[in-house]
């Protein structure tokens, strides 16, 4: 116990709780994790940190005193998201994880599929169409009969534009380098995941500790 309170004190380790879906299915909804600023971050590794508050301004109402999100960009890389996949210098940085996107369903085929239904739209009139976030592991093994959901190029979000001032959007964004001090952080839940394509980049020294 004693050990554990040193450790919670001075951030060597501590015990969170997930509060966000944005790093699923990594980390589900309500996971206890621990984190300790001993293992330091490492590119694609799943960091927690505390924003700073001109970060916190564009986070939602229900705010949090940390976040956890993955670590993607580092100083001086160059990245750019084209049609929804994560590119770093050039190179594409998605395929070896397990992401969460939103993919189209056609309703006859929706009931075998595993899903959250309370997570699932339609966008009217189409009410055929259903529109889950699946992992995309899960659909590329099962040969699901389903197609992931873009945004097209140009359509702007506002939290973007009013971070960046570009029209751009969650699958099409940049490019951008990561400033000297900063990193690049993203959630694996891309479509449900507020992070550095609308707040901009953090600082290093927000840095709480590596997830374990």
């Amino acid at each position: 116990m004693g050990l554990w309170l040193i450790g919670k004190a001075t951030s060597t380790l501590q015990l969170l709780r997930v509060k966000t879906p944005a790093n699923q299915p990594a980390l589900p909804l309500g996971k206890l994790i621990f984190t300790s600023n001993l293992k330091k971050p490492k590119q694609f590794g799943l960091i927690c940190y505390r924003p700073h508050p001109a970060e916190n301004a564009r986070l939602p109402a229900n705010r949090y005193t940390w976040l956890t999100h993955r670590l993607c960009g580092l100083p001086g890389d160059m990245l750019e998201i084209k049609a929804g996949i994560l590119y770093i210098n050039g190179v594409n940085a998605d395929e070896n994880l397990n992401l969460t996107h939103i993919f189209k369903v056609h309703r006859k085929d929706s009931s075998s599929i595993k899903h959250d239904p309370r997570q699932v739209y339609t966008i009217p009139p189409y009410s055929d169409i259903l529109y889950m976030p699946l992992e995309d592991k899960y659909v590329q093994s099962q040969q699901l009969p389903c197609e992931r959901y873009l945004l097209p190029p140009g359509l702007r979000e506002d939290a973007i534009f009013k971070m960046y001032k570009r029209n751009w959007n969650q699958d099409n964004f940049g490019p951008v380098k990561v400033p000297t001090g900063k990193w690049f952080v993203l959630g694996d839940n891309r479509p449900s995941s507020i992070d550095s394509r609308h707040f901009g980049f953090i600082d290093q020294a927000t840095f709480i500790g590596s997830i374990l």
